[in-house]
């Protein structure tokens, strides 16, 4: 998988981690909204976390696709990263607006700058909540064992994702699975869980032994 396929997953399990904090300023948040605001406050009131995941890509055409699983690390407000383990070792971490893909047994890597208020997800971190409005249509709705389903549609055409589902635990206040679908008719589903603290020394720093190249 390369960095650019990765950014989705990456940007919107971080828009969901924190998009909370623009949208509570406005009044009479969505009920979609809210919820998301939940999961973002319990994540920071437990500081640095990890999860086990496990990835299944669907390319267009197909009924049945890869699986990939690894170990997601997070610490908001806007730090994720990816430890793929099976079947391939590689990783991806974002922190801020600088994105680095690398393989662990590899002594290379690549460095992207991501632009926030382009790239779809990201812009839920600095917006406010009138002009998210104008970028995103929001709803939610009860799902398979009282979970709750969060659904995010862009209202204006984007080069990425064309629509995603947030899944959200409301006894515990967190994401357990994300999927969504590219403008090419791929899709993609994350499942998350075995929640965990998190000892975040050097975990969000990209490693010193690998040479980064700018795209």
């Amino acid at each position: 998988m390369s960095l650019r396929r990765a950014l989705p997953a990456l940007i919107l399990l971080c828009a969901a981690a924190a998009a909370g904090p623009a949208l509570v300023a406005g009044a009479a948040a969505p009920d979609a909204w809210a919820t998301l605001d939940r999961v973002r406050h319990s994540l920071v009131a437990a500081g640095p976390t990890t999860a086990s995941f496990v990835q299944t890509y669907v390319p267009a055409g197909f009924t049945r696709g890869e699986k990939e699983s690894g170990q997601l690390s997070l610490s908001l407000p806007d730090c994720l990263r990816w430890d793929y383990r099976e079947p391939y070792p590689k990783s991806f971490l974002l922190c801020g607006e600088v994105a680095h893909y690398w393989n662990a047994e590899d002594a290379a890597g690549r460095r992207y700058t991501v632009d926030r208020e382009q790239e779809p997800g990201l812009d839920l971190l600095l917006l406010g909540v009138e002009e998210l409005k104008t970028r995103y249509r929001a709803s939610q709705k009860r799902a398979e064992g009282g979970r709750i389903a969060v659904e995010l549609e862009p209202r204006q055409r984007v080069e990425t994702v064309v629509d995603a589902t947030l899944l959200v635990d409301p006894g515990t206040d967190r994401l357990v699975g994300l999927s969504y679908r590219d403008r090419e008719g791929n899709a993609t589903r994350f499942d998350l869980d075995g929640y965990a603290p998190l000892d975040a020394d050097g975990v969000f720093d990209p490693p010193r032994h690998v040479r980064f190249q700018e795209p």
